[in-house]
């Protein structure tokens, strides 16, 4: 699944344009084509975003009151039209839109699919069903589980002698 955002196209467009927190480099160099100050180029951004949260600009208005601003705020005429060239910026993804409901394919939650069927492998060294061990594993785990039974045994011998003792 992917992350959809609750932004409105023009808040979008805002962000694809301009950037979103930073400037993008697009936008970072048609202001030094304009030569107009980086901090100016920052006004210019919040002053679209606000304009776009209030409702004031809808659709394509957001495109060509950026220009209206770069216009506005350029030390040199220009003649490019940096809305139209950003359109389609490569390297740029497209997010395939929310489905409107989910339905799972069929056959999926049947008994082969159920909770009952599915393992979950324990933590750590992945260890073999006794089925699979051979006589010699099997009896290599049976003599060590006696030798630890062993030393368990004599350790509590000791103690009783110990208590005995006392």
């Amino acid at each position: 699944m992917g992350f959809y955002s609750n932004k409105t196209p023009e808040e979008k467009r805002v962000n694809e344009l301009t950037g979103d927190i930073h400037l993008c480099e697009e936008f970072k160099n048609e202001l030094e084509a304009r030569k107009i100050p980086l901090y100016k180029g920052y006004n210019i951004q919040k002053r679209l975003r606000l304009e776009v949260e209030q409702e004031k600009l809808h659709g394509k208005e957001v495109d060509t009151r950026l220009m209206e601003l770069l216009e506005e705020n350029s030390k040199i005429k220009t003649d490019s039209n940096y809305a139209e060239t950003i359109k389609n910026v490569e390297g740029a993804t497209k997010v395939p839109s929310r489905p409107k409901e989910y339905n799972a394919p069929s056959g999926f939650l049947t008994k082969e699919f159920s909770k009952m069927n599915i393992k979950i492998p324990p933590k750590g060294k992945p260890k073999k069903p006794q089925e699979e061990l051979t006589d010699r594993e099997l009896l290599n785990k049976i003599i060590l589980q006696n030798e630890k039974i062993i030393n368990q045994n004599k350790i509590i011998i000791e103690e009783l002698k110990k208590l005995g003792e006392n």
